[in-house]
């Protein structure tokens, strides 16, 4: 297989920390400095400017932060005072502007599984340098339990607290419009929930009074049969919400609109993306479909693992559609098997669980690369 592909390695990493917030935000300064020297220095390099973003005063900042994510203020402090700066010079109060993100999620509650688990299943494609490449484990005294990976250092793309409430999310597909509403992007919405929920009942309550910018679905699923998908259109969302009704029992999305009152914004959408996500959302319909009432997570793993259109797997980094990593939580026994790079070049690993031993763990991985030219759906003419 390799002939067709440019082979890129990527070294992942699995850090387990635990202390107060601020310990913990120092703990991330001192091996981001060992590690990465040129990122450090590149996180301590920002000139925050509040009036910008819509704010009177850094202080004003600090506090929307904080009313939103409680708890990350000392944890930001902790990691200023470890690269030995300000908390204003921090590039973590001046977070980029994302491409839509490419990926796929999917939730199924017990019922309809083979050993009446709750499965969350999710891939995560965008491009091979756009990454922290780290999964996190953290145990902050005072806050709930997390293993998830990392976006923008203190954020998250998604993760599994110990009250098995799991939150994932995927790009809404938008190319043609960029963000005009004052809010949060995707990781730190998604720390928020993992830090301070413990249900879907209370994560959709905290996702309503969330400012939320951008294009986002996120789906949070909790131990005890419950789902709901939210989509975020620049501050509109809908909500759709499943719990131990036997007429749905798995919620899922792709990158592209399908709730009621957000299907409008499917026209914001790039062709070629919206083919793509509307083909890798009728594949997770009828997989499931088919394998209901004995889902088993090696039937989620096996949709998972193989290329697009067979399975969800995506090969083009360079396009922004390249597997990253893929995930299958556990909501019932708190674990996490986890593929690191593509599943179609790279083996699952063992489950990791939420009390994994303090330390940092490494993980090579295969990124197979071509160009998305080569795929079937790509004439955009």
């Amino acid at each position: 297989m390799s002939e067709k592909y440019n082979l890129i390695k990527k070294d992942f990493q699995h850090i387990i920390l635990e202390g107060t917030a601020y310990e913990v935000g120092q703990q991330q300064a001192e091996i981001l400095k060992m590690q990465n020297p040129e990122a450090a220095k590149w996180f301590a390099s920002a000139d925050i400017d509040p009036s910008k973003m819509g704010f009177d005063s850094f202080e004003e900042l600090q506090a929307f932060y904080e009313e939103y994510c409680p708890g990350i203020t000392d944890e930001i402090l902790g990691f200023a005072d470890g690269l030995g700066v300000k908390p204003d010079q921090l590039q973590l109060y001046n977070p980029p502007i994302y491409q839509p993100g490419n990926c796929s999620q999917l939730a199924v509650l017990s019922s309809v599984t083979n050993n009446k688990h709750v499965y969350v299943g999710r891939s995560y494609e965008y491009h091979h340098n756009e990454n922290d490449f780290r999964l996190c484990t953290l145990r902050i005294k005072g806050k709930i339990k997390h293993i998830g990976f990392t976006e923008f250092l203190l954020g998250r793309d998604d993760g599994m607290n110990e009250h098995g409430l799991c939150v994932t999310f995927s790009g809404g597909g938008t190319f043609k419009k960029q963000p005009a509403r004052k809010g949060f992007n995707f990781f730190l919405v998604t720390r928020a929930i993992l830090d301070n929920c413990k249900t879907v009942a209370e994560s959709v309550e905290h996702l309503k009074k969330t400012p939320i910018s951008g294009f986002w679905n996120f789906l949070v699923t909790d131990k005890n049969n419950s789902a709901a998908l939210m989509q975020f259109f620049d501050g509109e969302y809908d909500v759709r919400q499943i719990d131990k009704n036997p007429n749905e029992q798995w919620l899922f999305s792709t990158n592209h609109y399908v709730l009621p009152s957000m299907v409008q914004y499917q026209k914001y959408a790039g062709d070629w993306i919206l083919k793509n996500s509307k083909k890798r959302f009728e594949l997770i319909d009828s997989t499931l479909s088919h394998a209901a009432p004995n889902i088993s997570k090696e039937g989620i793993k096996n949709l998972l693992s193989k290329e697009i259109y067979d399975g969800v797997c995506g090969h083009y980094y360079t396009d922004y559609f390249g597997t990253l990593f893929s995930i299958i939580y556990d909501l019932t026994d708190l674990k996490a098997d986890i593929c690191f790079g593509a599943p179609t070049h790279n083996d699952w690993q063992k489950p990791f669980s939420l009390n994994d031993p303090v330390g940092v763990n490494h993980f090579s991985a295969i990124l197979p690369d071509k160009s998305i030219k080569l795929d079937q759906l790509w004439d955009t003419s």
